[in-house]
């Protein structure tokens, strides 16, 4: 069976970060890992405007499936 990857984003809450690790589970997905990003600064210095962005602190969720293969079944 081929192996699908997907990687999602999570606010930082704990509670809705339980929410989709579930819903991994749920749908026969394995939680590979899980990063904690802190709020930071990112800057475009190629920007017109002010080039400095915040970007919120939140988790981001790596995820692995096995893909049914419907030709090869049995």
């Amino acid at each position: 069976m081929p192996l699908r990857y997907a990687v999602e984003t999570c606010p930082n809450s704990p509670t809705v970060l339980h929410m989709k690790l579930n819903e991994a589970a749920d749908n026969g997905g394995r939680v590979l890992n899980v990063i904690w990003q802190p709020e930071h600064d990112v800057f475009d210095y190629q920007a017109d405007y002010d080039p400095r962005m915040r970007v919120e602190a939140g988790y981001i969720i790596i995820m692995e499936y096995f893909e049914e293969d419907p030709v090869n079944e049995r």
